[in-house]
C-alpha cells in the first residue's frame, strides 16, 4: 500500500505547477492587454488636441475670408460709384461741348449779320525788339506823364542847321530830321504804355500844354494813341525850352502821376521862376537879355532838380545837340535822384 500513496503526492505537485504556470500566463496576458489599451488612449488625446487647433485655425481663416470679402464688396461699391460719376462727368462734358458749338455757331451768325467795321488805328512802331534789348528802357506805371520838347532846337543837331530851320517855313520845320525822329519816339512810347495804365502827354516850348483833351488816356485804347499822334503831326517846333512850365503843368494837370518820361535835347533856355540870389548874374532869366549862358541854363535845370520832391521816377531820352556838353550829366542827376533812367540813343533809334 505504501507505493500507491507516493504516487498520489507526485500528481498533486505537478498539478499545482501547471496551475501556477497557467495563472502566470493569464496574468501576463492581462498585463499585455492593459498596456496596449493605454497607448491608443494617449494617441487619441494628441489627435483630439491637433483637431481642436485645426478647428481654431479654420475659424480664424473663415473670419479673415469674411473680412476680405467685406473689403472687396466695399471696393466694388466704390468702383461702381466712381464709374457712375465718370459717366455723369462725360455726359456733362459732351453737353458743354454741344453748348459751345451752339454758341460758336450763334456768334458766327451774329458776326456775319454785323456791318463791317474798320479796325482801330494801330500805333506803328518799327524795329522795337532789338532797341528794347539795347536800351533797357521800359514804359511802366499806373499814371504816366510823357513830356515832349517842341522847341526850335528839336529840328536839327548842329547849331547852324537849327538857325536855318528857325527861318524856314512851318512845313519844312515839321519835316526836319530831328523832329521826325522825335515823333517816332512818341510813337514808340505810346506803343509801350501798358494796357492797364493811363497817361498824359505834355508838349512844351516857350509854354506847355496837354496834347489832346485834358483827361487821362487809356493805354488799352488805340484811339487815344492815334489822336495824340494826329495832334503831334500839327505841331511846329519852335521857340525856347521852358522845362519849368512843363513841370508846373504836370503837377497841376496830372496829379498823382507815378512815372515821367522826358524827351529833350539839352538844358532849358527859359524858366518861370522867382527872382533870387541863386540866379544873380543871369540877366536872361531875371532881366531882358536875349541870350543865356551855359552856366545859367545849368542853374535852370538845377532849380528843377532841387525842387523835385515827388517819388515818381524820371526817365530822360536825351537827343544830341551841338554845344551842350554838360546836359547829360545834369539830367543824370535828376534821373539818379528819382531812381529813373537816362539814355542817349543812337541815331537809328527808334
Amino acid at each position: 500500500m505504501r507505493p500507491l500513496k507516493r504516487k498520489t503526492e507526485g500528481f498533486n505537485i505537478a498539478f499545482l505547477d501547471v496551475m501556477s504556470c497557467g495563472l502566470g500566463a493569464v496574468i501576463l496576458i492581462l498585463m499585455l492587454v492593459k498596456y496596449q489599451s493605454e497607448q491608443p488612449d494617449q494617441q487619441s488625446s494628441v489627435l483630439h488636441a491637433d483637431l481642436a487647433a485645426l478647428e481654431i485655425q479654420n475659424q480664424q481663416s473663415q473670419q479673415s475670408v469674411e473680412t476680405l470679402q467685406n473689403q472687396a464688396d466695399e471696393a466694388q461699391a466704390k468702383i461702381s460709384k466712381l464709374r457712375a460719376q465718370l459717366l455723369s462727368a462725360a455726359a456733362n462734358i459732351n453737353a458743354q461741348k454741344d453748348a459751345q458749338r451752339s454758341l460758336k455757331s450763334q456768334l458766327a451768325k451774329l458776326q456775319s449779320d454785323l456791318p463791317p467795321q474798320a479796325p482801330p488805328a494801330p500805333v506803328p512802331v518799327s524795329k522795337e525788339n532789338i532797341e528794347d534789348y539795347l536800351l533797357g528802357l521800359k514804359v511802366e506805371g499806373k499814371k504816366i506823364v510823357i513830356l515832349i520838347d517842341g522847341s526850335a532846337s528839336m529840328t536839327e543837331e548842329r547849331l547852324i542847321d537849327i538857325i536855318r530851320y528857325k527861318i524856314a517855313p512851318a512845313k519844312e520845320r515839321q519835316q526836319s530830321p530831328k523832329w521826325q525822329r522825335t515823333l517816332g519816339i512818341v510813337e514808340w512810347l505810346l506803343a509801350k504804355v501798358p494796357a492797364a495804365s493811363r497817361y498824359k502827354v505834355i508838349r512844351f516850348a516857350e509854354k506847355a500844354s496837354v496834347v489832346g483833351n485834358s483827361g487821362w488816356k487809356k493805354g488799352a485804347d488805340p484811339k487815344d494813341a492815334a489822336a495824340v499822334l494826329m495832334d503831334f503831326e500839327q505841331v511846329i517846333p519852335g521857340g525856347g525850352t521852358n522845362l519849368h512850365a512843363a513841370v508846373a503843368l504836370m503837377r497841376k494837370a496830372a496829379k498823382g502821376f507815378t512815372n515821367v518820361y522826358l524827351v529833350t535835347d539839352g538844358l532849358p533856355t527859359k524858366g518861370d521862376i522867382k527872382i533870387s540870389s541863386y540866379f544873380s548874374g543871369c540877366a536872361s532869366i531875371i532881366g531882358k537879355a536875349q541870350k543865356i549862358s551855359g552856366k545859367c541854363r545849368l542853374k535852370l535845370l538845377g532849380d528843377i532838380v532841387l525842387s523835385y520832391k515827388e517819388r515818381a521816377p524820371v526817365n530822360v531820352v536825351l537827343l544830341p545837340l551841338e554845344g551842350d556838353p554838360v546836359a547829360a550829366g545834369a539830367f543824370w542827376q535828376w534821373t539818379a535822384k528819382s531812381k529813373g533812367l537816362l539814355i542817349s540813343p543812337e541815331s537809328s533809334w527808334p
